[in-house]
């Protein structure tokens, strides 16, 4: 059986890595946009049916924003 070996050197940066490239998205999955990002009845929803507490963490995380043809909302 062959065997493959890999040398990672952590010393040797190219470049800084810029975090927000493991970013995210969110798909129509389960609960994810309803019950969880939008859920009009819930004690922390704006008047659009957003959730503050979901939009406060999205930001927190800085992820970059890239609108998509199948969403028809955004959060800013």
């Amino acid at each position: 059986m062959n065997t493959a070996r890999i040398a990672i050197d952590r010393s040797a940066v190219v470049a800084p890595l810029d975090r927000r490239i493991f970013g995210s998205f969110v798909e129509h999955l389960g609960r994810c946009v309803y019950d969880g990002i939008y859920e009009p009845g819930h004690a922390t929803a704006n008047e659009d049916g957003f959730r503050l507490d979901v939009v406060a963490l999205i930001q927190h995380r800085q992820t970059p924003k890239q609108p998509r043809a199948s969403t028809p909302f955004s959060v800013n």
